[in-house]
């Protein structure tokens, strides 16, 4: 009898490893990242972002992207589409247009937004503080840095009169558009948008020969226009009309001058918040956030390229001179 027991026990003590091996291993979480269009950097930069917290694609989560081929009106389509795949733990939604594309299409999958308007004032949350549904993010309140965009290009540019602002379908609406007016219009300029409703159309819209009509030129943040920002950059210098964009990159890139919010840093703080989602925390209660660096930015080599001779005050208020 005990050894009949033994040799049981024995046979057990065998099959576990057999039994541990076949339980399914845990699920990785899949997060969809969804934009108007495709830029390759930011891209790499969330994936990077990830990796610093622990999050390697093929081992522990799934990392997507999706993107509406710079046709903002393609977005909400797109939202349900995804949703409609099933098996997406967040999605991280870039430009206040996905974000509200991916909200109608979900109201129980997490969101997390870059979010270039008031999301309280267009609809993506109850209050800053507690966004109380299924989105939170980063808030940029574009129109309080575009007011300071337009004030900055009067300085620069004090007898100018023909003030045009670049907009998408992205960034085309009353909250983007307004501050520049109402601003604008204050200050003495004649005020007037150049829309870029198809990216296709954007070398024919910003030739060099059009922008050249213009006094002075104000960038809003715009993810379709960031994707093209070698091909604006080079246009606007080919019209020698002074312009100010809304972020730090452009300068980088070439451009005269920028004031806006670290968008990098802004990133960073979109993927903290999907991580502390990811370990269980509910969007609902987790507070939009604010950017916390503003930059004003400057190139000089633009600057003399397009004969400008920067006020002095406006250059001892740089955070950055590229000379």
């Amino acid at each position: 009898m005990q050894r009949r027991r033994f040799i049981t026990l024995l046979g057990a003590a065998a099959a576990w490893p057999g039994v541990a091996r076949a339980q399914p291993a845990a699920k990785s979480p899949r997060i969809v990242l969804l934009a108007p269009v495709h830029i390759a950097a930011q891209v790499e930069t969330v994936r990077g972002l990830l990796r610093e917290l622990g999050y390697v694609e093929a081992r522990n989560i799934r990392f997507e992207f999706r993107n509406a081929g710079g046709n903002a009106d393609a977005l909400p389509a797109l939202a349900r589409d995804v949703v409609q795949e099933g098996d997406v733990d967040a999605i991280i939604a870039i430009s206040t247009p996905a974000a509200l594309a991916a909200h109608k299409a979900t109201q129980t999958i997490p969101i997390i937004a870059l979010a270039a308007v008031d999301p309280v004032a267009s609809g993506l949350a109850e209050s800053l503080a507690r966004p109380g549904r299924n989105v939170t993010g980063i808030a940029v309140f574009s129109e309080e840095t575009t007011v300071k965009r337009v004030e900055l290009m009067r300085e620069v540019a004090p007898r100018a009169v023909r003030l045009g602002t670049v907009t998408t379908k992205v960034s085309s609406g009353a909250q983007s558009l307004t501050p520049v007016l109402e601003t604008g219009r204050k200050l003495g300029f004649a005020v007037e948008a150049i829309n870029v409703n198809d990216p296709a159309d954007l070398a024919k819209i910003l030739k060099p020969e059009i922008l050249a009509e213009f006094d002075a030129l104000v960038f809003v943040p715009d993810v379709v226009l960031s994707a093209h920002m070698s091909e604006i950059i080079n246009l606007v210098g080919q019209s020698k009309t002074p312009a100010i964009f809304p972020s730090p990159d452009w300068v980088a890139n070439g451009a005269l001058m920028s004031f806006g919010p670290d968008f990098a840093d802004a990133t960073r703080h979109l993927v903290s918040l999907l991580d502390r989602i990811l370990k269980g925390a509910k969007p609902g209660d987790l507070p939009f956030e604010r950017p916390t660096k503003f930059d004003l930015r400057i190139n000089l080599r633009s600057a003399r390229a397009l004969g400008i001779e920067l006020p002095s005050t406006v250059l001892a208020r740089a955070d950055e001179v590229i000379e």
